[in-house]
C-alpha cells in the first residue's frame, strides 16, 4: 500500500461521488429521506436537485482529497509501502465514513458551505446558510443510512 494506492482510492471515490450516476442516486435518496422531514417538502423537492449537485460538486471532492490530513497526506509524507488485506481497506474506507459523520465534520460542512466558499457566492446567501445549515445534517447524520453506504458501489 503506497502513497500512490492510497491517492488512486481517494481520488476514485471522490470522482464516483461526483458522476452523474452517482449525483442522480444522490438526489434520489435525499428527495425520498429528506425533504419530508423539511418545513417545504414541495419546496424542497423543487430546488433540492440543483442545490445538491452543487453542494457536491463541493463536497466530495473538499472531502475526498488525498492531500488531506484525513486521507493519504501521513502515508504520503512517511513515504512507506506496506501490505494491506482486503479487510484493512474496507476499514479504512469505513474510518473515513465514519469521520465524515462526526458532529465536528458536519459542523465544519456546514461552517465551510455557509461561507464565502459556496453561499457567498449565491444570489441569496442567507437563505443559502439557511438550507445548507438544515439540509447537511438531514443528509450525512442518519446513519447508516448515509448517501455514501445507500448506493451500491
Amino acid at each position: 500500500w503506497t502513497c500512490e494506492d492510497c491517492t488512486a482510492v481517494v481520488n476514485s471515490i471522490s470522482a464516483y461521488l461526483t458522476s452523474e450516476e452517482s449525483l442522480a442516486k444522490q438526489v434520489d435518496i435525499l428527495l425520498a429521506e429528506v425533504c419530508p422531514q423539511t418545513e417545504n417538502p414541495d419546496g424542497c423537492v423543487e430546488g433540492l436537485p440543483e442545490f445538491w449537485n452543487s453542494i457536491a460538486m463541493l463536497l466530495w471532492p473538499g472531502y475526498y482529497t488525498a492531500e488531506a490530513d484525513w486521507m493519504c497526506a501521513p502515508l504520503c509524507a512517511a513515504k512507506s509501502v506496506r501490505d494491506i488485506t482486503c479487510d484493512e481497506c474496507f476499514e479504512g474506507l469505513k474510518r473515513g465514513v465514519d469521520q465524515l459523520l462526526l458532529e465536528s465534520t458536519i459542523q465544519g460542512i456546514v461552517e465551510a458551505l455557509s461561507g464565502e466558499a459556496f453561499c457567498g457566492n449565491s444570489e441569496e446567501p442567507e437563505r443559502c446558510a439557511d438550507a445548507i445549515e438544515v439540509l447537511i445534517p438531514l443528509a450525512l447524520l442518519p446513519s447508516p443510512l448515509t448517501l455514501i453506504q445507500k448506493q451500491e458501489l
